[in-house]
């Protein structure tokens, strides 16, 4: 099996080792534009071969079974036009980005795309990004979000989501629009609260007074702030409509404290907690 990799950071990166550890045959390229990049994972022996341009690989890209495009999620689209023209019919392309809708809406438009293209998402991530963060098990136990083009074959369904139970992911078949607006809940919404959290309360005269739950709730704060960037630009309407819903509950204890209605604020927070508990860890 032959599979390419393009973008090594985090998810890209360790998607490679994954493969590797699951897939006993298996010839692995990849391409990042970051020399940096592409100089730590040669060292590492993780790619049978490293580029930093595309076309470097076209030979090679029309002999591949399945190609991972893991960029920004504003960038796929580029990526996918850049490699279109040497992929053939029986390839796989997927992508790894956090927002699916303008992703998916582009390649449905496309007459060949539409039948090779499976939109994807790894419900997985670390704080820690880049290759140096990578490792052989973050997608264990992790659901992996596809979102198959219209006229893609039940076959090549099977086929991808057949290799991504080889890393211990669970994949699970959802609409794009659907994933973007769980999504914004579910994880754009909570990192954009880490960062406003971490700006609002952490300053000089404090900088040593922080907890363990402070530092907990605020972890994913240390994020790459460049992808978060990007997946708000892509994501921005319906994470303001969870910013909205959020804000309203913000206000609305607001009032409660002003008006010293501690009975509402302990249901409040009871309510909160039950609703945590169900979440399994």
């Amino acid at each position: 099996m032959i599979i390419g990799i393009v973008g090594l950071g985090l998810i890209g990166t360790s998607l490679a080792l994954s493969l590797k550890k699951g897939f006993g045959d298996l010839y692995l390229w990849g391409v990042d534009n970051d020399c940096e990049v592409l100089g730590y994972l040669s060292e590492k022996k993780i790619f049978d071969v490293l580029e930093k341009r595309l076309d470097r690989f076209k030979d090679l890209i029309r002999e591949t079974d399945c190609v991972f495009i893991s960029v920004h999620p504003s960038s796929v689209m580029d990526v996918v036009k850049n490699i279109e023209s040497y992929v053939k019919e029986g390839v796989i392309i997927t992508d790894t980005a956090s927002t699916k809708s303008k992703i998916m809406s582009y390649v449905n438009n496309d007459e060949f795309l539409r039948k090779i293209f499976i939109g994807g998402h790894p419900l997985a991530g670390r704080e820690i990004s880049g290759p140096l963060g990578a490792v052989d098990n973050l997608f264990d136990g992790k659901i992996y979000f596809l979102c198959p083009a219209i006229e893609v074959s039940k076959e090549k369904i099977g086929s991808l989501e057949k290799l991504l139970k080889k890393i211990n992911a669970t994949p699970l078949i959802i609409d794009p629009e659907v994933h973007d607006e769980i999504l914004a809940f579910t994880s754009h919404l909570p990192q954009i609260i880490a960062y406003l959290l971490s700006y609002v309360a952490i300053n000089e005269n404090n900088i040593d007074f922080f907890g363990s739950g402070f530092k907990d709730i605020t972890r994913i704060a240390k994020s790459d702030y460049n992808l978060w960037v990007d997946i708000v630009k892509e994501n921005n309407i319906k994470i303001k409509k969870a910013l909205g819903e959020f804000e309203k509950t913000l206000r609305d204890l607001v009032e409660k404290l002003e008006k010293e209605d501690f009975l509402s604020i302990e249901k409040l927070f009871k309510e909160s907690k039950e609703k945590r508990l169900k979440l399994r860890d």
